[in-house]
């Protein structure tokens, strides 16, 4: 029996793929209709059904990742609506804490703190206790550094407000892991953690760093910090992503979609390994065929039985399935898979979308045999729920 075989827990004879995505921006505008700032809506807000089309192809669980203090705090409302199916992060990500902790003058923001910097960050850590003692919260974050959109923050006002915000684990009566953000700036995001984690402020892999796109030799950093590492469409872009997301070890990865954002495209270097639907990581849902219509108005994605629709054509979509109801298609009401179904959205990505993601990573990994998948999956899963336990 191989190892990966021999490290599942699982009932072999009712096996079915469980995935947990530790990254979802379900605040982001673009699953309320709104696209590219646009106060123009292109269709009605489509959460339960993004949320349907994830528990369908055995997405457990989600966690919504919040990059604002108001964020944060609006979280806890879609946690309580969605128990049992969402958590949250709270932080402050680092192309939003000149916004959030610096002094504005016109356009632009300074290098000067805003003079309620203090309260501010206790609020933060009020929301932590808050959304902790609820049940709601379940990592801090997403904070770190992002040297590749300097134009939000600067490099100076990441660094401080990242030192700033880990200082608030000193006075947390609880350990929370970390939701990590990082590009282009291991040294210094490395130099950064490595005393809290020296002093036992933060637990050594207590955290995870998400959508990693990094070299081999910062990703050796990382793993030496203990972390695990997050992996989604942006992850495997080229042939250098999907060589550097082949060394992780299976013990420190997680998967995730960092949804709406970060879809894997024809151009990515690791779009080859994906087949289409049914699968291994999407196994067939037993219902009325309705996935081979004669003459379809409306195509299917390419890997998932749902229609894959422009944004402005969602309208047309649902009247094109009134007038099948109206007439008695078979399989026209309520159809959860098919030409029936509800529409996903082009170019924007979703939580059931993070199987794509673990059937990659488990080809690259070079595992084949039905059993070592299955293990393969179930580990990556138990990972993501004892972290964020």
């Amino acid at each position: 029996m191989s190892r990966l075989s021999n490290q599942a827990h699982r009932a072999i004879m009712s096996w079915r793929p469980r995935y947990f995505d530790i990254g979802v921006n379900f605040s982001d505008s673009m699953f309320q209709g709104y696209y590219n700032g646009s106060n123009n809506r292109k269709h009605p807000c489509d959460i339960e059904d993004v949320i349907r089309r994830a528990h369908l192809f055995n997405v457990d669980k989600m966690l919504i990742t919040a990059s604002t203090i108001q964020e944060s705090r609006d979280h806890f409302e879609l946690c309580e609506k969605y128990a049992n199916q969402f958590t949250s992060t709270a932080g402050v990500h680092p192309c939003s804490v000149a916004q959030e902790f610096y002094q504005r003058e016109g356009e632009t923001y300074t290098e000067r703190l805003r003079e309620d910097v203090d309260d501010r960050l206790s609020e933060l850590k009020s929301i932590l206790i808050k959304g902790y003692e609820l049940g709601h919260v379940k990592a801090f974050g997403e904070i770190g550094l992002d040297y590749d959109r300097l134009h939000y923050s600067t490099k100076e006002q990441q660094v401080e407000m990242f030192t700033r915000q880990l200082d608030l684990l000193k006075d947390l009566p609880f350990k929370l892991p970390l939701f990590l953000h990082m590009r282009a700036a291991c040294d210094d995001f490395v130099s950064i953690l490595r005393p809290y984690i020296e002093s036992g402020v933060i637990e050594k892999g207590h955290g995870v760093v998400h959508s990693f796109t990094g070299s081999e030799e910062e990703l050796m950093k990382i793993l030496d910090l203990g972390f695990f590492v997050g992996i989604n469409g942006c992850s495997l872009k080229t042939e250098e992503n999907v060589s550097v997301a082949a060394k992780i070890p299976i013990d420190r990865l997680m998967i995730e979609t960092d949804a709406p954002w970060c879809e894997i495209r024809k151009s990515h270097a690791s779009y080859k390994y994906i087949t289409s639907y049914p699968n291994k990581f999407y196994p067939k849902i037993e219902t009325i065929d309705t996935m081979n219509e004669a003459k379809p108005v409306f195509k299917l994605d390419e890997n998932l039985p749902f229609p894959s629709i422009k944004k402005e054509a969602y309208e047309k979509h649902s009247e094109y399935v009134r007038q099948k109801i109206k007439n008695g298609a078979e399989g026209s009401t309520d159809a959860k898979i098919g030409v029936y179904s509800r529409p996903m959205i082009k170019s924007r990505n979703e939580p059931v979308e993070v199987g794509l993601v673990a059937e990659i990573l488990c080809k690259i990994h070079g595992i084949n045999e039905e059993k070592d998948i299955e293990a393969f999956i179930d580990e990556i899963f138990e990972n993501s729920c004892k972290l964020f336990a």
